[in-house]
């Protein structure tokens, strides 16, 4: 894992924030025409992160407890959009870990390879969604904002899905002692979209 030095300042607007704001077929015979498989159809579901399991979370930030909150969409887009977040905070040490989750359903289903292009090293993941793509970015070692002399890692990735008429965006960001396994964080986003799925599709 490549592993950049920068002062605290660089993200010293983006973590304290945080931390303030945290005061979830079979075969055809030849002679038949195989028929496409149905759709599935998602809702919008209130408290979504609220119904998210909080343990991968937990599990990876090694902080016992999360809490999750909603953020407001437009209200010309609610019936089409939602966003909340899931986080776990250690504030003697200034670790946070979150995650991020906006849903939005289009009107009608256009094919996935249109609504969902790569943007540089994003890389595929298969049997999620009809597409999907997830990159982890480079890990960045920072000063701790409230121990002199200490480092935080700082950790970020991020998911996206669509199938049929969902768009699904599963936003992570992890600041420690120690940043996880790059596997670690991809099985946290792709763990949380079949979860978020899951919820929407029920």
């Amino acid at each position: 894992m490549l592993t950049l030095t920068a002062r605290w300042p660089l993200a010293g607007m983006v973590l304290p924030l945080v931390l303030a704001g945290c005061a979830a077929g079979s075969r055809s015979s030849g002679s038949e025409v195989a028929s496409p498989t149905p759709t599935r159809e998602y809702r919008l579901v209130d408290d979504l992160c609220d119904q998210l399991d909080p343990t991968p979370l937990t599990t990876l930030s090694g902080i016992p407890t999360t809490q999750t909150k909603d953020t407001p969409v437009r209200p010309e887009a609610r019936h089409r959009s939602l966003s909340c977040g899931l986080s776990a905070v250690d504030r003697e040490n200034a670790w946070v870990y979150s995650l991020q989750v906006t849903v939005i359903l289009d009107g009608a289903a256009t094919p996935a390879a249109k609504k969902l292009t790569s943007r540089g090293a994003e890389r595929t993941v298969p049997d999620l969604g009809d597409r999907a793509l997830i990159h982890i970015a480079d890990t960045l070692t920072l000063d701790n904002p409230v121990r002199e002399g200490q480092k935080v890692q700082s950790q970020t990735g991020m998911l996206r899905v669509v199938e049929g008429r969902l768009h699904l965006q599963l936003s992570y960001s992890g600041h420690s002692g120690t940043a996880p396994a790059v596997v670690d964080a991809e099985a946290l986003l792709t763990g949380y979209a079949r979860q978020t799925l899951e919820l929407l599709g029920g």
